[in-house]
């Protein structure tokens, strides 16, 4: 379940949106506009697109005959929702996605920002509860992804008020990047999910020093008619293959290593050695060292359980003792 779900209540008749994630096992409902309830998960059921599509309005009437007490209650309405979501196509490749599960229509521009430069990603007017795809990005390049740069309007015909526009500047970190994986709102995927329209600590948000223009609305509509042109499919690069020896001690793989704990150090260093073999065996390279040092024994520990599985493994075997001691294992393959 995710913020702007439309669920329906168990054991009453009500119908709303998911406002707040509580806790594990709370969710706050809105049912009406401005009044919600906190309510276990196990006590509501999402509703599925193909009811509200078959059904509509009338669902409920089919499911239990109005009396004279039954009173209309005014539709809940979705104004947290924002999302983007990786989908991965492959070991290295990932597709991202900007998700609507607001009931807004969206006017939007996304942009990238890179040593100053800013690139034109994806823009045009997104519709409630849907999707789009912006663009694809190599996990390989984590560390070099830059800022993305979400700006959005907010139209509804029935809402006569007017919002601040959306603003959001991202740069993901790798400690917590990891550990978002769940099924993606709208798009019914498995992915890295993130809500953009609220705090949370899976990204980093750009100091606020660091002013955006502010929008032109002739500069926004000429953004959204360039989308398509922009988002020609272009040549993917060729897998490039990583050095002979790959450096895992955590100060050689992020700048931020004193703000990570035991456990998401080991799960950076873990990660970096799997993409570093992926890219290996897919690049057709003869052997690879990878250097962990000696430590407690806990990143070669599971380096070597990983590798006593890989079917691309010929062997592995301690690297060069008197120059690694027992800090380096290599690698051969297959």
């Amino acid at each position: 379940m995710n913020i702007g779900d439309k669920v329906r209540l168990l054991h009453s008749r009500e119908e709303g949106i998911i406002s707040r994630i509580v806790s594990a096992t709370i969710v706050e409902i809105e049912i009406e506009e401005g009044f919600s309830i906190p309510v276990k998960r196990s006590e509501v059921v999402l509703i599925a697109k193909e009811e509200a599509l078959r059904f509509g309005e009338k669902s409920n009437t089919l499911l239990r005959p109005e009396t004279n007490r039954d009173k209309p209650t005014p539709k809940a309405f979705a104004q947290q929702g924002l999302y983007v979501a990786f989908i991965a196509v492959n070991d290295r490749i990932y597709t991202l996605h900007f998700i609507n599960n607001t009931d807004y229509e969206l006017p939007f521009v996304i942009a990238l920002e890179k040593s100053g430069q800013h690139q034109h990603l994806s823009g045009g007017s997104l519709a409630s509860r849907n999707a789009v795809k912006v663009t694809e990005v190599n996990i390989q390049d984590f560390e070099n992804w830059g800022v993305f740069i979400f700006q959005c309007l907010f139209f509804h015909y029935s809402r006569p008020e007017i919002r601040e526009p959306f603003i959001k500047r991202i740069r993901f970190r790798a400690a917590t990047f990891f550990k978002s994986k769940k099924n993606a709102p709208v798009l019914d995927k498995e992915a890295f999910v993130f809500q953009i329209d609220q705090e949370q600590t899976s990204f980093s948000p750009e100091p606020e020093n660091q002013k955006m223009e502010s929008i032109d609305p002739i500069k926004l509509k000429e953004q959204m008619y360039e989308n398509a042109e922009r988002n020609r499919p272009e040549k993917r690069a060729p897998i490039k293959a990583p050095k002979l020896e790959v450096d895992l001690h955590i100060e050689a793989l992020t700048k931020d290593y004193a703000r990570l704990n035991a456990a998401e150090m080991l799960e950076t260093q873990l990660w970096a050695f799997t993409q570093n073999l992926e890219s290996a065996i897919a690049s057709g390279m003869d052997e690879i060292t990878f250097i962990h040092g000696v430590g407690n024994g806990t990143l070669r520990q599971e380096i070597h359980r990983r590798l006593a599985g890989h079917a691309e493994i010929k062997y592995f075997q301690d690297a060069k003792k008197e120059k690694f001691g027992y800090g380096a294992t290599s690698v051969k393959f297959k």
